[in-house]
């Protein structure tokens, strides 16, 4: 009996801390960051990508929960191509760390799940009049991310959250294709599978998998 009052007890102190550290909260914000380029022969470089998120997360004790949903974007230059995919995506991170004061510290890692929303091929020397082309994917792909949040509060009910942050794509975008023909091919075709997406059905590696970048969101605490 002693030991069930005490597990009760113990149940009822972690719900009262729990509830005491606001364990619900949802934050807004951006982010901006590059892909790495393993292979660098055709001059790849980073257009601005940036990425936006709704991020609602519930506390346990010292560790959080966070899902919610985001928009990103992969913008390559290659030569006189551009590439631009976006991304709906949906995270699944954990995170712990500790208060100094009114900053506080933790570790983030965990799961985003992504789809392609659009994907568009942009050819730069193209004159007819029409140089681009959207392309659209039906597969979900999958990616993992480890940061560092840097927390500090500003009001009663909001934090600002800092976050340097690298992602790599352990399930690649399934973008390429062969298309078993000589002639004719589009240009539009050809380059959509050029941009950095890991090993190509050549067994080319183009890099394109690992990013790294930064994070600012607002977060509002519900008391």
């Amino acid at each position: 009996m002693k030991k069930v009052l005490i597990i009760i007890m113990v149940l009822y102190a972690n719900i009262a801390f729990s509830q005491k550290a606001n364990p619900w909260s949802l934050e807004i914000g951006a982010s901006t960051y590059n892909y790495v380029f393993y292979n660098n022969l055709h001059n790849y470089s980073n257009n601005f990508n940036y990425e936006f998120y709704l991020l609602p997360s519930k506390s346990f004790s010292w560790i959080k929960l966070t899902t919610g949903i985001m928009f990103s974007t992969k913008r390559i230059n290659r030569d006189e191509v551009d590439y631009d995919i976006k991304y709906i995506k949906l995270p699944i991170l954990l995170s712990a760390g500790y208060t100094f004061k009114k900053v506080k510290l933790s570790f983030t890692g965990g799961f985003i799940l992504d789809h392609i929303l659009n994907y568009r091929v942009k050819l730069n020397y193209n004159y007819d009049g029409i140089n681009n082309k959207d392309y659209k994917f039906d597969d979900v792909n999958l990616a993992i991310r480890a940061g560092i949040t840097i927390s500090t509060k500003i009001s009663n009910n909001f934090n600002l959250n800092i976050q340097p942050f690298i992602d790599y794509k352990i399930n690649p975008d399934n973008i390429y294709y062969y298309s078993g023909r000589w002639n004719p091919i589009s240009d539009y075709d050809y380059y959509h599978t050029i941009i950095p997406n890991g090993i190509d059905e050549t067994g080319s590696n183009k890099g394109g998998l690992l990013s790294y970048g930064l994070s600012i969101g607002l977060e509002y605490l519900f008391k």
